[in-house]
């Protein structure tokens, strides 16, 4: 459950610090074996908010919570739908621009620390 809120927070983060969209549910799946959960989270004025009570559990080898499980997933497309309209509103084409991945972040972290360091330097020097 906890690393389902982690990639929750970080989808939240994401879309709202690189695209600007705030106010919209991300939407998380835990699943051991045949039990399953969805959790949920979104960001409302710089607050990020993850469901953690009252999180629904589904055991799918009983055809009722199965049923009930799978009558959720329309509503969750509803919500998949606004947001891709929100992308199509957004100049998404900033994303393709702006990289992203696992070796850009360590590359702009350690332009960050470098930065830091003259600052300190500077600042030491001046005294």
């Amino acid at each position: 459950m906890n690393q389902v809120k982690m990639y929750l927070v970080s989808s939240v983060t994401f879309v709202s610090a690189r695209v600007g969209i705030t106010d919209q549910p991300v939407f998380g799946l835990v699943v051991n074996g045949t039990l399953g959960a969805i959790t949920m989270a979104w960001k409302t004025n710089n607050q990020i908010y993850v469901m953690k009570r009252n999180v629904r559990y589904y055991d799918i080898q009983d055809p009722l919570q199965a049923l009930q499980f799978v009558s959720i997933l329309p509503r969750l497309a509803h919500h998949a739908l606004g947001l891709r309209r929100l992308l199509e509103n957004q100049n998404v084409n900033q994303l393709h621009s702006q990289p992203w991945s696992m070796l850009h972040q360590r590359q702009e972290d350690e332009r960050l620390v470098a930065a830091k360091r003259t600052n300190l330097d500077h600042v030491v020097a001046h005294e």
